[in-house]
């Protein structure tokens, strides 16, 4: 996976979030949207890591109705981007410690780019789920947490401002959100997804009017 310099991200204004509880809801056929990944210059993020949060990201929309296509940089224009900050670019912005991530935007203006910080993702793994010593497998819990993150951030652009009572867009993930997650069962809800969904369209035309300027 290539790993390109990051952006400045000193100056972003932040929309900051994370998770809970519902049924996931499904459309047929699913709308897609096209998403490039972005991991920035920390050698301790496995390329194996983001690859299985990337299939658990597109298993959660999947399970909204949604189709994510992951695209590489230059290959194609994405509809938005996602980003993953190795701990010193995370330490370059004025945000709370318990975030996950963040978006560019306002409450007016949802933006385009989504960030998610990997050191923090770490630490909710280890706090919460600990399931390595069960499976086997020492990184499934960042996986797990990682997915779940791109997913959150990633809805912060497409739903409108701020957080829900229940939910993947719940605002404070706990100990019971991260055994729902480990089952599969930390979604959007019914009407966030319909809401996703139906703001597709409109996503995707704003797309190819920037594109075609």
């Amino acid at each position: 996976m290539n790993r390109p310099s990051c952006p400045q991200v000193g100056s972003l204004i932040l929309a900051i979030g994370l998770v809970g509880l519902s049924r996931p809801a499904a459309a047929d056929p699913k709308p897609s949207l096209r998403v490039v990944l972005h991991v920035c210059d920390d050698k301790s993020i496995s390329p194996n890591v983001v690859s299985r949060a990337q299939d658990g990201m597109s298993r959660i929309y999947r399970d909204a109705g949604i189709d994510i296509v992951w695209t590489k940089e230059g290959s194609s224009d994405p509809q938005l981007t996602l980003i993953i900050l190795s701990r010193e670019l995370t330490d370059q912005l004025t945000v709370v410690t318990t975030a996950l991530g963040g978006t560019v935007g306002t409450r007016e203006f949802r933006g385009r780019v989504a960030y998610v910080f990997y050191n923090r993702v770490e630490r909710v793994a280890r706090t919460y789920v600990k399931t390595s010593r069960r499976r086997g497998t020492n990184d499934t819990d960042n996986v797990i947490v990682l997915a779940h993150a791109m997913a959150h951030e990633i809805g912060h652009l497409l739903l409108p401002y701020g957080h829900s009572n229940t939910g993947l867009m719940r605002a404070d993930w706990d100990a019971k959100d991260m055994r729902l997650a480990v089952h599969g069962r930390l979604n959007f809800t019914r009407e966030q997804a319909e809401r996703m969904r139906a703001g597709l369209p409109a996503l995707f035309a704003e797309t190819l009017s920037r594109d075609s300027k």
